[in-house]
């Protein structure tokens, strides 16, 4: 939903994996903030950037002592970085949804938790269609408040092949979603749209999903989730 007076408001900060800003493409670093993302990539990086968040959990949780499991839970975003600007028809969504922060984490380490919380509040501006709660939008937010379980059950400091199993898993649950609203999709264009969607998520390996929960883990070891992440205005 497209509704940051309601949430606590997160720094806009570009994901790890956006586009730079370039002033000969975006006339301005708000146009570039509220740039308009292709529905197939969009929902692409929803599942693709948990599992960064998984490993960007577990690195925080051996750097803490907080256990994975309690780290954040699953509902209602409280964290946004910004309204689309854009008018009804174009939402800022969440690229992850969880709905809190376990408040030891301030208490142990302010930063990360501060880092935490921009990352989560970060938002994409897409079309509606794909991110109002009753349709693919909300399945996804569903699915990425109840599968956090599972997500934490991964270690990425280990070995694909002893990770595979509960990673196909949740990569199925996920492309499932996917197929059931290009079912449900009748409209000619809209169908277009989430056909197109469904491409994409197919060329989603679960080698490109361990890969980059290893590379949330890094981040944390190796200071650039705090670089990039712990800021506040």
């Amino acid at each position: 939903m497209d509704c940051v007076a309601k949430r606590k408001p997160t720094d806009v900060i570009s994901d790890v994996g956006s586009s730079v800003y370039s002033q000969s493409v975006h006339a301005s670093r708000k146009e570039y903030q509220q740039r308009l993302r292709k529905p197939d990539k969009h929902i692409a990086f929803r599942l693709v950037r948990y599992f960064t968040f998984g490993g960007i959990l577990q690195a925080i949780a051996e750097a803490t002592g907080i256990p994975r499991d309690t780290l954040v839970k699953g509902g209602a975003s409280q964290l946004q970085d910004q309204s689309s600007g854009c008018g009804d028809e174009i939402h800022a969504a969440h690229v992850i949804r969880i709905g809190s922060i376990n408040g030891e984490l301030k208490t142990k380490n302010e930063s990360l938790h501060r880092a935490l919380e921009n990352y989560v509040g970060h938002t994409q501006n897409v079309p509606r269609k794909v991110n109002f709660w009753s349709g693919i939008g909300g399945a996804i937010d569903q699915y990425q408040s109840n599968k956090l379980s599972a997500l934490a059950t991964i270690h990425f400091t280990g070995t694909l092949s002893d990770n595979r199993d509960i990673i196909v898993q949740l990569q199925a649950t996920f492309r499932a979603i996917v197929d059931e609203y290009v079912l449900k999709e009748r409209n000619g264009e809209s169908r277009e749209i989430f056909e197109k969607v469904k491409e994409t998520i197919d060329l989603v390996e679960d080698n490109m999903l361990f890969g980059n929960g290893t590379a949330g883990y890094a981040m944390v070891q190796n200071g650039t989730f705090l670089q990039r992440y712990n800021r506040h205005g």
